[in-house]
């Protein structure tokens, strides 16, 4: 079957959208590090939204930096590839031509670097994963221990890390003397923009005495604009099925189509050192603060997460669209969010409600497949932000805290081990021998609900020292979790929903 490229463009399907813009001298602008399926489905979707809306052309060097096989997949195609969307029973296909070139740094590194030193090249962006910024939260620096760290500072000109890779090509364009690059991090991680600064800024400090550049720190703090972002669409791995899915569709062969859901969020801190492209017109929030959207984001979807997650897993159910089958579910996921809703910062609160709905629609989407377990795992890490702190915010205002404590009833419950089919729990936790202790010390799962409160209660890394001592907050999740081992999930469900109607 004939491949996908730009010669055969021409034939793919008249309804099948396809770029609208010239391809044949796509300018990069961009490079994008870290390339794979959510870069794909993601930025540079918005990108080419952009440039069909007939905007200036803002092509993208797509880079891997370890792995040839996705610069191997599409340099045949001519970078196109197709984008499946999937909402419950419907499929739509289109064609993305953003990406101008992809390479992979560890075969060609020149090509890497002339695109980083170019004076075309506007912005960086970056999807590296967490692990990739070699980060210690707890000292908010720089991992000099981090392997890879130590040999890019011992040969900051070989670097291999993506940090490393940045602070040489700010070298080279400060000596060049080139305008400098945004660098917008789109990595799932709280503050990503004040992240990658802090890197880069003590990786540059180390550097700038072997460059022979001892201007350099301060050139980048005082040029280099690395904006915060907060980025979601689910992107699954594409399987065999949806490579042959995408053949019956165009007629051709796609080695690389990515696959994701209609659901897609960009919201950018409006703080750019050059040229961006409109990506406002594609449906990005460009803000002076990300900071309310992230809270809302892991008040809302983290607390509905979480929720689907450990009452999910305690029913037994597999899917979180399984979950939302179950009609008072999906009314206490919608509740649930509304009172998260009240403990927004006063910046994220006009756009709550429509986030709500969107997230309540994603939820049930049939077409992507989400796991209960792998949303289960890692509470201690996922709790404190999207539940206990909507909780504290909540008594601090004399609200009710019902809904959020059967989520830590639940989550209590799953700790146990055992879901109401019978069925063994794994607890995937780094806390989990701790968590296990707690709940053998309180008898294990013939222990009574008030012993379990009280044990799991005292793991300080996800409810601190004090808010145990609250009596309320201890009631709440008591006389939750009894009603959870009295009338399982589904009856724990109707009554917080009934005691909701009579008020």
């Amino acid at each position: 079957m004939e491949r996908l490229s730009s010669a055969s463009l021409q034939a793919v399907p008249g309804h099948i959208a396809r770029p609208g813009y010239p391809r044949d001298a796509l300018p990069t602008r961009i490079v994008h590090l870290g390339a794979g399926a959510f870069h794909r489905s993601h930025q540079a979707v918005y990108t080419d939204d952009a440039m069909q809306a007939g905007e200036a052309l803002w092509g993208i060097l797509s880079v891997s930096l370890r792995n040839a096989a996705l610069a191997q997949a599409l340099g045949p195609q001519d970078n196109l590839y197709t984008l499946l969307v999937r909402d419950d029973d419907k499929l739509e296909a289109r064609i993305i031509g953003s990406i101008a070139r992809s390479a992979c740094l560890r075969d060609e590194r020149q090509v890497v670097l002339d695109a980083l030193t170019s004076p075309q090249t506007q912005i960086v962006t970056l999807t590296i994963t967490q692990r990739g910024y070699c980060y210690d939260a707890v000292h908010d620096a720089l991992d000099v221990d981090d392997p890879d760290i130590r040999l890019d500072l011992n040969s900051p000109q070989n670097a291999g890390t993506a940090i490393g890779l940045l602070a040489w090509a700010i070298y080279q364009r400060k000596r060049l003397g080139l305008a400098p690059f945004t660098l917008l991090s789109c990595d799932n991680m709280a503050a990503n923009g004040k992240v990658l600064q802090r890197v880069l800024e003590h990786y540059i400090e180390r550097v700038q005495r072997d460059l022979g550049d001892h201007d350099l720190l301060q050139h980048f703090l005082d040029r280099y604009a690395c904006p915060c972002s907060l980025v979601d669409r689910d992107t699954p791995p594409a399987r065999a099925g949806d490579l042959a899915q995408v053949e019956t569709l165009l007629g051709l062969h796609d080695a690389a189509p990515v696959v994701t859901e209609p659901f897609s969020q960009w919201v950018i801190q409006d703080w750019f050192s050059a040229g961006r492209p409109p990506w406002e017109e594609a449906g990005a929030v460009l803000t002076a603060h990300v900071l309310p959207y992230e809270q809302m984001h892991e008040r809302l979807l983290g607390g509905a997460q979480c929720a689907l997650a450990y009452l999910g897993s305690a029913a037994g159910y597999r899917t979180t669209h399984e979950a939302m089958q179950l009609a008072d579910m999906a009314r206490f996921i919608d509740d649930l969010m509304v009172d998260a809703a009240a403990t927004l910062p006063r910046l994220a609160k006009p756009g709550w409600q429509d986030y709500k709905a969107r997230l309540l629609r994603r939820f049930a989407n049939s077409a992507v497949e989400r796991s209960i377990s792998q949303s289960a795992m890692d509470g201690t890490l996922v709790l404190p932000g999207s539940i206990i702190q909507p909780m504290q915010a909540r008594l601090a205002h004399g609200l009710p805290i019902d809904r959020h404590a059967l989520v830590v009833a639940a989550w209590i419950r799953c700790l146990t081990g055992l879901n109401e089919r019978l069925e063994e729990l794994f607890v995937n936790d780094p806390l989990r021998g701790e968590l296990l202790a707690a709940v053998d010390k309180a008898g294990g799962r013939r222990a009574s609900p008030h012993d379990l409160v009280d044990a799991v209660l005292q793991v300080e890394a996800v409810f601190g020292a004090s808010l145990p001592q609250d009596m309320e907050f201890t009631r709440c999740i008591t006389a939750a979790l009894q009603s959870l081992l009295e009338n399982r999930v589904a009856g724990a469900l109707a009554a917080i929903n009934a005691a909701d109607s009579v008020q």
